[in-house]
């Protein structure tokens, strides 16, 4: 079991990041390393696949949603499963979030391999980095 708890600052207003957190299909144009979401109709909106520019689909499911305010997503493929929680706040200066992401991983030589390279923490840092940028100006 890996756990990372990062707390970062995203400079844009409370309601305009839980959008980008939470609307779905839309992930595919900010975020680099998501090629598509495909919905399921089998859950009530609540699961969906990921599929990534590289590496396997992730099937998330959206255990927890306090809209402006908390999103619990538990995700799964065969490298294994985890749950990433974000738990955000107005501030000034634009929106505070809290994400803390953890990931069990079945697999022996995977567990190695993810954490030689980093695996959770990169991942995470990623993520949040693309989200930002989302917010950035262009000039």
């Amino acid at each position: 079991r890996q756990q990372v708890t990062r707390v970062e600052l995203v400079k844009a207003p409370l309601a305009e990041v839980w959008e980008a957190l939470t609307n779905l299909p839309a992930q595919a144009y900010w975020r680099e390393d998501l090629k598509s979401v495909q919905m399921l109709d089998d859950d009530h909106g609540l699961r969906w696949v990921e599929h990534p520019e590289k590496g396997q689909p992730l099937t998330v499911r959206k255990l927890k949603e306090k809209p402006n305010q908390e999103l619990l997503l538990e995700m799964v493929n065969d490298a294994g499963k985890g749950t990433r929680n974000a738990r955000l706040s107005g501030v000034p200066g634009g929106t505070r979030i809290t994400f803390t992401e953890v990931l069990d991983t079945n697999a022996p030589l995977k567990r190695i391999r993810a954490r030689m390279k980093g695996g959770l923490d990169k991942k995470l840092d990623y993520f949040i980095q693309q989200l930002k940028q989302k917010f950035v100006p262009v000039a």
